[in-house]
C-alpha cells in the first residue's frame, strides 16, 4: 500500500515538470519567463535634467580712484556647480578683478563709468550672462587757499572761503579737527562769514565724501588793523615858479600792499596878514602829486601858469588812507589836515 502512493506520487511531479517544460515554447527554465529583471517596464531611468542657469544678483556699486572697492558677490542658481564667472565684453573697471568665484575686489585706478557683460557658466557647459555698470568717481581732492596764510582787513566779510572739495563722492561732510573760528564769525563747510576780527587765527577742517575718502583743509589768516596816518609839515608855496611839497608818514595797514591817500574834503584858508580873502577850493592844487610807499607819504604841488586866474590856490585838504586790497579792511585810517598855499608871483 505504502509502495503504490510512492510511485503515484512520483508520476504526478513529474506530469507536472514536463508540463512546465514544454509551456511557451519548449522553455527549461521556468524562472525565466517571471523574473521581474527581465520586464521591459522596470528599465533603469535616466536622472532628471539640472535647472536651467540663472544669474541672480549683480550688486555692483560705485567706487572712487584710489579707494578700495567694497567686495561683493555676484550669485547664479541652477546648472551643475562649480559655476565660473568671467567679463565676457565691454570694459571692467581698471584695478577690479572678477574672480571664478564670483567676487569682486580690489582699488580702482581709473575714474570713469564702465559698462560690461558679465557671464556665469557650469560644470555642465550651461552659460548665462548679464549687463553691469560702476561708475568711479576721482579721488576726493581739496585745496587750501589759505594755507600759508590769508592776509585780511578788519571788518572784511567777502573774502570768507578758505578751501574748495572737488572729485570723490557727494555729499561731503565737514568736521573741525584743529584750531578755532575766529571769534565773532561763523562756520559753514569750507567758509567762514562775518566781519574778521584782528590777529592772527587757524582752522582746520576735515572732509569727507560718501565713500569714505578723507582729506583736510588747514587755514591760516593774519588780519590787520587799518593804516595809522601820522600828519607832517604843510606844502607852502615855495621859489619861483610856484611850488610845495610835503612829508607824512603812515603806519600798520597791509603788510605788503600800500594804502591810497584820498582828500575827503576842502575848506577855506584864511593866511594870517591876509585873512580870508580866497574861496574855498573844490579840486585839488594844480600839479598834485602823491606817493605812497614803504610807511613815507610825499605830496607836492604847483605850476599855476603866469596869467591864470586865479593865480591863488588856498585851502585845507582833509586826509585819509585808503586800503585798496582786495580783503581790505571796512574803515578808512584816522584824517590828518594839509595846508595848501601856492601864489603865482609871475
Amino acid at each position: 500500500m505504502r509502495g503504490r502512493w510512492r510511485a503515484a506520487g512520483l508520476l504526478a511531479a513529474t506530469a507536472i515538470f514536463a508540463g512546465a517544460c514544454t509551456l511557451g515554447g519548449g522553455s527549461t527554465n521556468p524562472t525565466a519567463e517571471i523574473s521581474p529583471e527581465s520586464s521591459p517596464s522596470s528599465a533603469t531611468s535616466n536622472p532628471p535634467s539640472p535647472e536651467p542657469l540663472t544669474i541672480g544678483s549683480l550688486p555692483f556699486h560705485t567706487g572712487e580712484v584710489g579707494l578700495a572697492y567694497a567686495a561683493i558677490n555676484l550669485t547664479a542658481s541652477g546648472g551643475t556647480t562649480p559655476y565660473n564667472w568671467t567679463v565676457a565684453a565691454g570694459t571692467f573697471p581698471p584695478g577690479l578683478v572678477l574672480n571664478s568665484g564670483g567676487s569682486v575686489t580690489g582699488t580702482n585706478t581709473g575714474a570713469g563709468n564702465f559698462s560690461f557683460t558679465v557671464s556665469v557658466s557650469d560644470a555642465q557647459g550651461q552659460s548665462a550672462s548679464g549687463p553691469g555698470q560702476i561708475a568711479v568717481f576721482g579721488h576726493l581732492a581739496v585745496t587750501s587757499l589759505c594755507a600759508n596764510a590769508c592776509i585780511i582787513g578788519k571788518g572784511c566779510q567777502k573774502c570768507g572761503g578758505f578751501g574748495t572739495a572737488t572729485n570723490g563722492a557727494a555729499p561731503y561732510g565737514y568736521r573741525i579737527v584743529g584750531g578755532a573760528v575766529p571769534a565773532g564769525m561763523t562756520w559753514n563747510a569750507l567758509a567762514v562769514g562775518g566781519p574778521f576780527p584782528a590777529g592772527a587765527y587757524s582752522l582746520s577742517v576735515q572732509v569727507t565724501d560718501a565713500l569714505g575718502a578723507q582729506a583736510t583743509v588747514n587755514a591760516n589768516w593774519s588780519n590787520y588793523n587799518p593804516a595809522t596816518l601820522n600828519p607832517g609839515s604843510d606844502c607852502i608855496n615855495a621859489g619861483n615858479p610856484p611850488q610845495c611839497s610835503a612829508r607824512w608818514t603812515y603806519s600798520g595797514g597791509h603788510p605788503t600792499v600800500a594804502p591810497k591817500l584820498v582828500i575827503l574834503g576842502y575848506a577855506q584858508y584864511c593866511p594870517v596878514g591876509v585873512g580870508c580873502q580866497y574861496p574855498t577850493p573844490t579840486a585839488p592844487p594844480p600839479g598834485w602829486t602823491v606817493t605812497v610807499n614803504g610807511g613815507v607819504i610825499t605830496m607836492s604841488a604847483g605850476g599855476i601858469p603866469c596869467n591864470a586866474n586865479p593865480s591863488t590856490y588856498a585851502g585845507v585838504l582833509t586826509l585819509a588812507l585808503v586800503d585798496t586790497t582786495t580783503c581790505a579792511t571796512t574803515a578808512q585810517s584816522n584824517q590828518g589836515k594839509l595846508t595848501v598855499f601856492i601864489q603865482n608871483n609871475c
